[in-house]
């Protein structure tokens, strides 16, 4: 009995519904809106919070030393592994080993490669000593032990390469032995090779390559720092700065920091534009309400004078604008979805962010919380209208024959 009342009600709903098209597509367009601004929002933020957080957790070092000149070039590579060149003193890296709180010193050399036939595409690469380095292992999908060899290299998640193919930079043939764990950072678009290699490769670039790779002997691009235990990675990034003059350190936090500042300007934009597009929206359908319950008060005022409660008016009012909201909550969730991973690569460049698709609770917080913010506004803006025409006495409507 009641799985019957449930079913006429429903189809009463849909009914409703289908018999005013055009009005309900706006309607549904104006939720759409609302849902896909403030999924997108979410989407950003919690992409690039989760991106940050997987790459500090296996970043490996405590602190990255770079030349003062080139920290904000450090932080774009490491965040967005845009490709650069850089060097200084490799004489720094005993003296950074020499600081209290110290407990390994691993050097770098970044090379940035072209975009040209000599290469297989513009990425990062980081020429590493395997026997020092303490970093890649953490970042490896499968055999976190290996060691690099002669003419190997480890590729970033977003290199398109397999495991057992070769690659090509500045001439030189590399072998591609292992794939990192997607970060949506800089490491994804980067490629690690030996020191050795990476001056065979330099050495071989003025006759192989179509522009010669200089590698400055004595010199290094980075020092990747892990602290001692005890010790804290900002008071031994301050000593190496006082002790070593010419460098600036860089630590997770202060990456995070930066990462945060970046993001606040687009939470504020997005959550901002979200708000605007519903104080909009709100009176906006509560007028489309209003206008749709005057237009039915002779078809309420039949319903009611065959006996349905003012409940079950407001009930169906209601079901019909919750029906509306979901829709189109669910169709600009996943418009944004859609656009938002077909130009993920695109957005995380523009703004500057490192990013990574959320997981999928995420998603579904992300994904809820706009389904529930249409249906609240939905709710809201069809309450009046439907106690509105509850008010009127069902009798004298059909008897003055308003529609």
């Amino acid at each position: 009995m009641d799985d019957s009342k449930d079913l006429r009600f429903f189809t009463l709903v849909r009914s409703n519904i289908s018999n005013r098209p055009y009005r309900n597509i706006a309607t549904i367009f104006a939720f759409a809106c609302i849902a896909a601004t403030l999924f997108s929002s979410q989407y950003l933020v919690d992409g690039a919070q989760e991106s940050l957080d997987s790459g500090m957790s296996r970043m490996g070092a405590d602190i990255l030393v770079v030349p003062e000149e080139y920290a904000a070039v450090s932080q774009t590579i490491i965040l967005n592994g845009q490709p650069s060149s850089f060097f200084f003193d490799e004489t720094n890296l005993e003296k950074i080993s020499r600081v209290s709180g110290v407990g390994k010193a691993s050097p770098q050399i970044y090379i940035a490669t072209l975009f040209a036939s000599c290469c297989a595409a513009p990425v990062q690469m980081i020429a590493i000593d395997p026997e020092n380095d303490f970093t890649i292992s953490a970042w490896l999908k499968e055999n976190p032990e290996m060691k690099l060899g002669k003419d190997e290299i480890i590729i970033g998640s977003a290199v398109i390469q397999n495991v057992g193919n070769d690659l090509m930079f500045y001439g030189h043939t590399f072998h591609v032995v292992g794939i990192l764990k997607q970060t949506g950072m800089g490491v994804d678009n980067s490629v690690f090779t030996r020191f050795e290699d990476a001056y065979v490769m330099a050495d071989e670039s003025e006759l192989k390559a179509v522009k010669k790779l200089s590698i400055p002997p004595g010199k290094i691009s980075a020092v990747l720092v892990k602290v001692e235990p005890g010790y804290s990675p900002q008071s031994v990034a301050q000593q190496i700065q006082e002790n070593v003059p010419g460098t600036k350190t860089i630590t997770p936090n202060g990456l995070l920091n930066t990462v945060n500042s970046q993001l606040a300007a687009i939470r504020h934009l997005l959550f901002g534009t979200t708000l605007a597009i519903t104080l909009v929206s709100v009176p906006l359908l509560g007028f489309i309400s209003a206008m749709v319950a005057h237009e039915r008060r002779k078809e309420v005022a039949i319903i009611r004078a065959l006996g349905a409660p003012k409940g079950f008016v407001i009930r169906l009012m209601l079901a019909e604008s919750f029906s509306l909201a979901i829709i189109g909550g669910i169709i600009g969730i996943g418009a944004a979805a859609l656009i938002l991973v077909l130009f993920q690569d695109h957005i995380a460049l523009s703004l500057k962010i490192p990013f990574i698709i959320p997981s999928v609770r995420a998603l579904l917080v992300e994904g809820g919380t706009a389904l529930l913010l249409c249906a609240g506004i939905g709710g809201i803006s069809s309450v009046y209208p439907a106690i509105l025409i509850n008010r009127s006495d069902p009798y004298e409507t059909i008897r003055k024959g308003e529609s």
